[in-house]
């Protein structure tokens, strides 16, 4: 990886759809599109289809049109939405969704932090400039669902939690009877295996850094119990379609027991064997913004939700104690891989909302 790059910046900001050209030396980067992205599977029933909006809606629009809709699904980074679009949207790339502004003034005074995507004004991030986010609708089976890819992240935007913001802002105007917030996740632990699936019957916040003096900086939200039959439709053939293309082809274990959380972090960090960032013992996979998703949605008691998460790469092997070379190597396996592991995550949220 080129000194200059942040690892951060690639698990945010890598577009496995269309490479940016800071990203073009890492592994995978030079194998085709079709071979970045996760194949189709052969969904059992309920196969996701994309609904296209006609005439397309203006960026300046508000969701109002999809109140009553069953389900929102969000997702962060640009390599979790690809993923997202090559299985519900297939057709319908991430470039060909719709950007949402609406209202986009009230928070461009809440996003402070130097790093966040929000605010970055380089030629190859002007989608995510000063936009909250993108969207396309689909159906899974009879669910109507708005698949949403948010522009804005916890770690990144500053004290003010504008996330928070915008999923009180969802909720409130479509009013779903589920919410699942899905993608990439740091495994923990030497167990966690690269494209394993994480539902996670609880998340909690491990925040040791810009939120640690929060009331809230260890707080833990617990999810809605898994639908019934659920995790029997999360089988070893939908799986191994794309967990071939990861080293070893496994088949991705599932994980759901009481210690499987999902650890929001209010920094960028990751597993290594030297347990550099502290994070063994806390869950099964890390990320940076599930709990406060879950904190908004404590204020909407009848909305069920998910934290369905996929592990986007190994506890890190760190024999030299050298962190800038576990960071380099964290990189290169999700750039490789990450959409590949992702569609595990993206088969399990089907089978949550396959049974609505």
């Amino acid at each position: 990886m080129a000194a200059k790059l942040r690892l951060d910046d690639v698990i945010l900001n890598y577009d496995p759809e269309a490479p940016q050209a800071r990203f073009r030396t890492l592994q995978g980067t030079s194998e085709s599109r079709g071979a970045r992205l996760p194949r189709p599977v052969p969904w059992p029933h309920s196969p996701p289809k994309a609904t296209v909006l006609q005439p397309a809606p203006q960026p300046t629009d508000s969701l109002a049109r999809f109140a009553g809709y069953d389900a929102i699904v969000m997702t962060w980074t640009s390599a979790e939405a690809a993923a997202l679009a090559a299985l519900f949207t297939p057709n319908y790339p991430v470039a060909d969704w719709y950007e949402y502004r609406y209202d986009v003034s009230k928070y461009i005074p809440l996003v402070t932090g130097p790093d966040a995507p929000f605010n970055d004004d380089e030629p190859d991030m002007a989608r995510y400039y000063h936009s909250l986010g993108l969207y396309f609708p689909c159906t899974v089976g009879n669910a109507k669902v708005l698949l949403f890819k948010s522009g804005l992240h916890f770690a990144y935007d500053g004290p003010a939690t504008p996330q928070k913001t915008l999923v009180t802002e969802l909720v409130t105007t479509i009013k779903p009877r589920v919410f699942v917030t899905t993608g990439t996740a740091g495994g923990i632990g030497r167990n966690t295996a690269l494209g394993d699936v994480v539902i996670g019957p609880k998340v909690r916040f491990d925040c040791t850094t810009q939120f640690k003096s929060e009331p809230w900086a260890d707080a833990s939200y617990e999810a809605s119990a898994i639908p019934a039959g659920a995790l029997a439709e999360i089988t070893a053939p939908l799986l191994k379609v794309n967990s071939v293309s990861l080293p070893d082809s496994p088949v991705p274990n599932i994980w759901h027991g009481t210690g499987d959380l999902v650890v929001t972090t209010d920094f960028f960090g990751f597993d290594d064997t030297t347990d550099y960032y502290k994070l063994e013992g806390l869950g099964r996979v890390c990320e940076m913004g599930d709990a406060m998703v879950a904190q908004a949605l404590q204020s909407f008691p009848n909305v069920q939700w998910y934290s369905i998460r996929n592990a986007s790469d190994p506890q890190i092997q760190n024999q030299n104690n050298n962190i800038e070379a576990a960071k380099k190597l964290a990189g290169e396996i999700y750039t490789k891989y990450g959409a590949f592991t992702t569609a595990g995550s993206v088969i399990a949220t089907w089978a949550v909302l396959s049974s609505l």
